[in-house]
């Protein structure tokens, strides 16, 4: 058994395993094969027919059972439980050539939430395999990384960056410039209240959390002085790295103020010793002029693919995310008011009141624009600047996502604003998106969505022999079953 293993280390390709009725069936750990049917999740180490499992012992199965035909080819998957990762496995389990396997040992394609721990090297040559992250996919999912690239990317194409993302300033609060940065800031941040036209708010957000994780709301100095020392302290707790001895850092700020008899105000605060060098927050400016649907906040979530030959694309249907309460720019301590991710207005009492999981397709924004006879703005006139914006981020990585790693694909959730001048605005950018379906329309969008994806990614690097095509539809009202609803955008230079 030692030997075998050897020998499919060393051969170039992690081949399908291929079925034959004549001689003895291949067995591994992960698979049994028992009168010419396989289960996929069970996979014993022991023969245990004969007796009968206790229910700590049982493993679940799945529903899906093959029939194994002669000389038929199968590949095999591993898909990471969360984030419905049990629609993954159905859309996979569609595809008659592979099989589901529970470890990630030879496996062929694996489904991760992230990847954080994966050994890139292993997709050099030595095995055929894939996994739905790109190496390199921080250089537009990182908040940091992402202003870094687009603001050079900007500089390079004498393009303003204001007019494309709401004003940002990065913080590294373990920064020798840490002083001079918050300067910067807070001069900024006096001189849009001294224009007296907007109520100065700011979204403060860490670079690398999704699904409004972590974001606080201010247009007060000192409450963002006390949410910077709260970040600091829970940083510290979920930190794994050990401690590091540092002395506090006190950081002393002075601003006009008309309001005070000096003429000055001051800001005190200490930075207490951290176990990195990693403590980011991103300051991004708040849209306080949206863009409402009823008199509520929305957003838009679009999904963007990049496959395994660098080649980009737009998912045709994006949707909105609609916050439940009344916009109302004075009250910031409600997040269920200004923060629309369905992470957090699922837990509102009246989620799913107005519109089922807070949710509506491109064509209900499009009527209630022509019911409100809005000229300002429309769905076609959205998706183009939409499609340009992509275009610009995939573009300010500079090459950097490019990589000579074979079978790495990755689908990103863009998440876009409007204001109502009919400007479009990019929040951020996301890796490992929600696929929860949590409405219908969800239930109509995701599947096809990730089915499609497949299509252009794993059934081309492993295509089925004839016989074994994936004959699932997952129909979209106004959509031919058949076509792919991935728009081509471009391909990474």
């Amino acid at each position: 058994m030692f030997f075998q293993a050897a020998r499919i280390r060393e051969s170039r390709y992690l081949e399908p395993i291929r079925y034959s009725p004549k001689g003895q069936r291949q067995k591994t750990p992960e698979q049994k094969y028992k009168q010419q049917v396989f289960v996929s999740s069970q996979f014993p180490t022991r023969n245990v027919d004969k007796r009968k499992l206790s229910n700590q012992e049982r493993r679940p199965r799945s529903s899906l059972v093959h029939k194994v035909k002669s000389n038929s080819l199968f590949y095999t998957f591993y898909c990471e439980s969360g984030n419905n990762g049990q629609l993954v496995k159905r859309i996979m389990q569609t595809r008659g050539w592979f099989m589901e396997q529970q470890t990630t040992f030879n496996v062929h394609f694996i489904w991760k939430q992230s990847s954080s721990g994966f050994n890139y090297t292993s997709l050099m040559g030595q095995k055929k395999a894939c996994i739905n992250h790109l190496e390199n996919h921080q250089e537009i999912s990182n908040k940091f990384k992402l202003f870094e690239n687009f603001k050079y990317y900007c500089q390079k194409m004498k393009m303003q960056m204001d007019d494309y993302v709401p004003v940002t300033f990065i913080i590294n609060l373990d920064s020798s410039t840490l002083s001079n940065d918050l300067k910067k800031f807070i001069d900024y941040f006096v001189s849009i209240k001294k224009e007296g036209n907007l109520k100065n708010v700011w979204l403060l957000k860490p670079p690398d959390l999704n699904r409004g994780r972590g974001i606080q709301i201010f247009n007060d100095l000192r409450v963002f002085i006390g949410q910077v020392e709260d970040f600091c302290k829970a940083k510290a707790l979920s930190s794994k790295k050990p401690a590091i001895q540092k002395n506090s850092k006190s950081v002393t700020i002075c601003y006009p103020d008309q309001l005070d008899k000096s003429g000055l105000q001051t800001i005190n605060f200490v930075i207490e010793p951290s176990t990195g060098n990693d403590r980011i927050i991103v300051l991004q400016k708040y849209l306080e002029l949206p863009l409402l649907y009823n008199n509520r906040k929305f957003d838009f979530r679009f999904w963007v693919l990049i496959d395994h030959n660098q080649k980009y694309y737009l998912f045709r249907e994006g949707y909105l995310r609609l916050s439940t309460e009344t916009f109302d720019i004075n009250n910031l301590k409600n997040h269920y008011i200004h923060l629309t991710n369905n992470a957090i207005q699922k837990n509102h009492p009246h989620y799913g009141k107005f519109e089922l999981g807070n949710q509506l397709s491109l064509s209900d924004l499009q009527q209630y624009l022509q019911i409100q006879r809005n000229s300002k703005c429309s769905t076609p006139q959205i998706l183009s600047k939409i499609k340009d914006l992509i275009h610009h981020t995939i573009n300010c990585s500079n090459g950097k996502m490019r990589d000579k790693k074979d079978y790495q694909f990755e689908i990103f959730g863009y998440d876009f604003m409007v204001d109502k001048q009919g400007q479009v605005w990019l929040i951020e950018i996301n890796t490992n998106p929600c696929i929860e379906e949590s409405s219908p329309l969800l239930q109509k969008l995701i599947p096809r969505m990730l089915n499609d994806a497949f299509r252009l990614t794993i059934d081309k690097i492993f295509p089925p022999i004839r016989g074994q095509e994936n004959l699932s539809e997952f129909a979209i009202p106004g959509y031919n079953d058949k076509d792919i609803l991935w728009e081509q955008l471009g391909q990474i230079q």
